[in-house]
């Protein structure tokens, strides 16, 4: 799924929560380090591709990158030093894994598909649906937009009483 909408799901689930920036920071955390680190580098290198779904002029560091911030099993070993360290599990940690979930649906074959076992196993859902697709990213967004209008709707009518 593209960041975006990462972000605005996190909102959807996490707005209750007093720390939701943070739960924002880790549900972006997995693609700004594989994507958005690419980006950041591509500006002092001059590094394009031509089209996103041509994996092969995207750097092996990204797909291994990619890889570890995908893992739940990762995630399940972060979290247990975190558990060991502090007594707790933060709430706004489990938008990590709310972003590797999504992902594992959202994400075909084709085109880096999520790598939730990895160590463990390469093996990929293979029934996912590109986030790029027209169709779904046109439903996936009238669903967004339709939870933050209902979330906030006691908001929303006192401005439009304001402005009525």
């Amino acid at each position: 799924m593209d960041i975006f909408a990462h972000l605005l799901w996190t909102y959807i689930i996490f707005n209750r929560y007093k720390k939701l920036k943070l739960s924002l920071v880790f549900a972006a955390m997995p693609d700004v380090l594989s994507f958005g680190l690419l980006l950041f580098v591509g500006l002092f290198t001059g590094f394009s591709w031509a089209h996103p779904a041509d994996q092969t002029v995207i750097p092996n560091w990204v797909g291994a990158l990619y890889s570890i911030t995908h893992s739940l099993v990762i995630i399940a070993a972060v979290f247990l030093i975190v558990y060991l360290i502090f007594r707790t599990i933060p709430i706004y940690l489990l938008a990590w894994p709310v972003h590797v979930a999504i992902d594992i649906f959202t994400h075909s074959l084709k085109f880096f598909p999520t790598p939730f076992l990895w160590p463990i196993s390469n093996w990929h859902f293979p029934y996912g649906i590109s986030w790029g697709t027209l169709w779904f990213m046109v439903v996936n967004y009238v669903a967004i937009v339709s939870c933050i209008v209902y979330i906030n709707r006691k908001k929303i009518k006192k401005q439009l009483k304001k402005i009525f």
